[in-house]
């Protein structure tokens, strides 16, 4: 994906650096004027033992710490409101949603001539938000409802799958997260 990426942005003009990391352990060099992070670029998307919690956590305050005081970021992130409405107590009992996380599970088909893909992906609540966002020294300016192609400045459809936040770096992360691939995360307030 880094090296098509590279490639549309050499097409365009584009000078552009690209980075493969995990986006809950990165550090970046030098601080920047803002961050970008659609279409759960990292954010909400979880690995098989990842905690629901401290790994969008973690990804937060690298984001946070990478941003020059004031700068602003977008992200968008599912709608854990639209995953509530869409799975049904089925779909609870036969693990494809946890609504005690808000993580779905599911299996993306083989692409290409590789092999299915276990996905988790990790469903947001607005208050939630919030609070990540505040532990991570980002202050949430707007959240918007939106849907791929449809993205404006409107109140939050419970149906709609994303959610679009817009933040400003208020402060240095309140927390340390410790990331392990066992059970023994915590997060350090």
């Amino acid at each position: 994906m880094l090296a098509r990426a590279a490639d549309a942005a050499k097409a365009a003009g584009v000078n552009a650096a690209w980075i493969h990391s995990d986006a809950a352990q990165f550090s970046l060099p030098g601080k920047y004027d803002g961050a970008v992070c659609l279409c759960e670029g990292a954010f909400g998307l979880l690995g098989q033992k990842d905690d629901p919690i401290d790994q969008p956590l973690s990804i937060l305050c690298n984001i946070s710490r990478s941003l020059k005081p004031q700068a602003k970021a977008v992200f968008t992130v599912l709608n854990a409101a639209a995953m509530l409405r869409r799975y049904t107590n089925k779909d609870v009992t036969e693990g494809r949603f946890d609504p005690l996380t808000m993580v779905e599970s599911s299996e993306h088909p083989p692409r290409e001539a590789l092999p299915p893909i276990a996905v988790r992906e990790r469903g947001f609540v607005p208050t939630e938000l919030t609070l990540l966002f505040h532990l991570a020294g980002l202050s949430v300016l707007d959240m918007w409802g939106g849907t791929e192609g449809n993205w404006c400045r409107r109140t939050l459809d419970l149906d709609e799958i994303e959610i679009m936040i817009v933040a400003r770096k208020s402060a240095e992360p309140a927390v340390d997260v410790k990331n392990s691939t066992d059970t023994s995360n915590t997060i350090q307030l």
